[in-house]
């Protein structure tokens, strides 16, 4: 069978031609319609149409173009002109540029069945001159494996669904499919937190050696086949008997124990519907993809059976409601930051994450969503802290991949704590820089103000904030409380003052702020070992 795309702006031609013609009967199969060149290259990088035919006047791109592009991109593809005038110059441009015939409108069905299959008599020769070179046929084999999985892709996705093609292109990549019952499995395997990135040769080699595993394990009841699904394994289960799923899934339990002993990754795996029919393989598929979304509630490291009931919370919660108490925590959340509160963050975060896995329990295709609400929830919390420097700061889509992309509900926990930690770290940075500032003004105050009565209430109203904070941070960054440093500052100088005039005792004592002279003395002598009296005879 080959295929055919259809392509002219007026719907009634493309259309037409397409019903119209019983194309079936001839082994043609109209595999896409296009309204215009972008759509029909479109259709042609997906499906690798044997055929296109195709209008040449059409709005902005005509076929003409489309025609030097597939000259120029897909040599093999055969282009059937189609025009409504009778122009010269638009014949020898399609005959220069290698369309295989062009055709004059009104068109006449008789004519362009013809050329079709004219068409299609040079693509089954040359089909059959490829396949009776030998040196081709060698290649072949060598590369059976990755035709076996561009096999089993298409047959997934749904791009071949006749069972007589199925078993057309199964013969050709020597591959059996003749059975009355078929699982699809997809397993994916994960490193540890620990372990670094894998490059892409070890990623291929752990990969084909977990696809091997699994067809030992399971050769000895099923026939098996694996094959790739870019980072994921494929599994095709088939036999002429009924499939125990309680036995399959106890093999591949064999496998993911195997996986993680030997190999130190988590192996996850979604087993799909049992189906009757190779043509049907898409749905089994279809489940096996949905059921490793339950990961999200049920974690890595895990086999689920897409026809397991997944028991939903009796209490629904819906997405709104998620979104109501992301409202209502961001205000205790930005409170919890500012005062460093661990306790009250982790009980916010405990809370926000239980809801979400309560609305995922119900439907988890809700968890892109809950990636998205929860971005914006920390974002909005950045944006309160003004912590513009933050690297997810005003980020949104960023953070929401970054979410988006793991696993499990408690990944997604695990990560949020991980920029709740950054947030904390940046908050302590901002208050060490901030009490700094503070406290060194402090300290100027007090050097200015020597010679008065310096006291924590005075520098405190002159910074404008509270005593008992004053003296937590002046603690803090001079690892002495402020009365120490205070005392201190003075009997220095004192001692300055001793040295530099011929002023009494007492009257530096008056001088500095202490009207009790013993009370001077005493803090003199315990500064620096001996009283004022005695320091200045030493001089």
């Amino acid at each position: 069978m080959i295929d055919i795309i259809i392509v002219d702006d007026e719907r009634s031609i493309r259309e037409g031609i397409a019903v119209s013609i019983p194309w079936k009967k001839y082994d043609i199969n109209i595999c896409g319609v296009a309204s215009g060149v972008s759509e029909a290259l479109d259709l042609i990088e997906k499906y690798m149409p044997n055929i296109v035919i195709s209008d040449i006047s059409m709005p902005e791109m005509n076929g003409l173009d489309l025609l030097e592009i597939v000259n120029r991109t897909y040599p093999n593809i055969k282009v059937i002109l189609i025009s409504g005038y009778r122009d010269f110059e638009y014949a020898q441009r399609a005959v220069t540029n290698n369309a295989f015939c062009y055709l004059t409108k009104p068109l006449v069905a008789e004519t362009l069945i013809s050329k079709v299959l004219e068409a299609k008599q040079e693509i089954d020769a040359k089909l059959k001159e490829v396949k009776l070179n030998d040196n081709i046929r060698r290649k072949l084999r060598e590369n059976i494996m990755v035709l076996k999985d561009n096999f089993f892709r298409m047959l997934m996705e749904g791009r071949i669904r006749q069972k007589t093609e199925i078993m057309e292109r199964a013969t050709t990549t020597e591959l059996n499919m003749d059975y009355s019952n078929f699982i699809v499995c997809v397993a994916e395997f994960e490193l540890a937190a620990s372990q670094k990135k894998l490059n892409m040769y070890d990623f291929s080699f752990y990969k084909a050696a977990i696809m091997s595993t699994i067809e030992e394990h399971l050769e000895d009841i099923y026939k098996c086949y694996t094959f790739n699904l870019d980072n994921r394994i494929g599994i095709l289960v088939c036999s002429n008997q009924q499939i125990q799923r309680n036995i399959l899934i106890n093999k591949l339990n064999n496998v993911k124990s195997w996986v993680n002993k030997n190999m130190g990754f988590s192996l996850s795996a979604g087993v799909g519907n049992t189906c009757g029919s190779v043509e049907k393989l898409t749905l089994s598929y279809i489940s096996a993809v949905d059921s490793m979304l339950y990961r999200v509630i049920l974690g890595k490291n895990i086999i689920v059976d897409a026809e397991q009931k997944i028991n939903a919370s009796k209490e629904r919660m819906a997405v709104d409601d998620f979104d109501n108490i992301l409202r209502n925590s961001e205000e205790d959340m930005v409170f919890a930051l500012r005062n460093l509160n661990s306790t009250e963050i982790k009980n916010i975060i405990d809370q926000i994450m239980q809801a979400s896995k309560q609305i995922v329990s119900n439907d988890v295709k809700q968890k892109e969503r809950i990636a998205f609400l929860l971005s914006v929830f920390i974002i909005r919390v950045m944006y309160s802290l003004e912590m513009s420097n933050h690297r997810f700061y005003n980020k949104e889509n960023d953070l929401y991949n970054s979410l988006n992309e793991l696993i499990s509900i408690d990944d997604m926990k695990n990560f949020l704590m991980g920029i709740i930690k950054e947030m904390i770290q940046t908050i302590e940075e901002l208050d060490s820089k901030q009490n700094n500032f503070l406290v060194n003004k402090g300290l100027r105050y007090i050097k200015e103000g020597v010679y008065e009565d310096v006291s924590l209430v005075t520098i405190a109203e002159r910074l404008q904030i509270h005593p008992n904070y004053l003296s937590k941070i002046f603690k803090q960054v001079t690892e002495e409380s402020f009365t120490e440093h205070v005392i201190r500052y003075k009997m220095n100088e004192a001692k300055k003052l001793l040295k530099t005039t011929n002023a009494k005792v007492y009257e530096i004592s008056d001088k500095l702020g202490y009207k009790d002279v013993a009370h001077f003395t005493k803090l003199f002598k315990k500064h620096f070992g001996i009283s004022p009296t005695e320091y200045r005879q030493l001089l």
